[in-house]
């Protein structure tokens, strides 16, 4: 497992690499404002089975992004973000879930500043209090440590440096094999343009 993160990781950094050079081949990096830096506020909890109380559980999120135009009004935008996510009582113990997230998200601007965004977000589950451990001989939970979710949301470009965003990921895949337990993330985030 460690293998495999530390390959993910390394391949979402060489991908972003990869959009930089292509963006600074032909914009030049900050005379368009394309790269920034992003940082939010995750409410965040699992759906699941109703035998069980999945309670929301405040986070954050932090990390990378950057802007690729294809024409005024369609925009795509890669990030790379680091997210502390998880649930609130889920047999008397919370659930703490620490994830490098992949968004790939295509924006297309409505009106004015006024931007949708939609698009696949690809996790890496880095850690976890999940373990045989915290859950005793009732439950022996096993965990995936892969998610595949679908951001949705809007966003609001209020200069040239600052860009505000609200979205909502649901995931795709049980974080905990054997219960429902799909991710469900609200993020509000800010993001600076260099």
């Amino acid at each position: 497992m460690k293998k495999a993160t530390f390959l993910t990781v390394l391949f979402s950094f060489f991908i972003l690499q990869c959009a930089l050079a292509q963006i600074q081949g032909t914009s030049g990096i900050g005379a368009d404002g394309t790269v920034a830096v992003k940082a939010g506020f995750n409410l965040s909890s699992l759906g699941g089975d109703s035998r069980y109380d999945y309670g929301s559980k405040p986070g954050f999120h932090i990390g990378g992004l950057v802007e690729i135009p294809f024409s005024d009004v369609i925009i795509l935008q890669p990030e790379v973000l680091l997210s502390f996510q998880g649930s609130g009582t889920f047999l008397d113990d919370d659930i703490n879930l620490f994830y490098l997230n992949v968004p790939l998200i295509g924006k297309y601007n409505v009106w004015d500043n006024l931007f949708i965004e939609a698009g696949p977000q690809f996790s890496v589950l880095l850690s976890s209090n999940i373990d045989e451990d915290t859950y005793g001989t009732l439950v022996t939970p096993d965990k995936n440590t892969f998610d595949i979710g679908f951001a949705l949301g809007a966003g609001y470009r209020l200069d040239e440096n600052f860009y505000f965003q609200l979205r909502f990921i649901p995931g795709f895949i049980n974080v905990v094999k054997d219960f429902d337990s799909k991710n469900r993330v609200l993020q509000i985030s800010a993001s600076y343009f260099f």
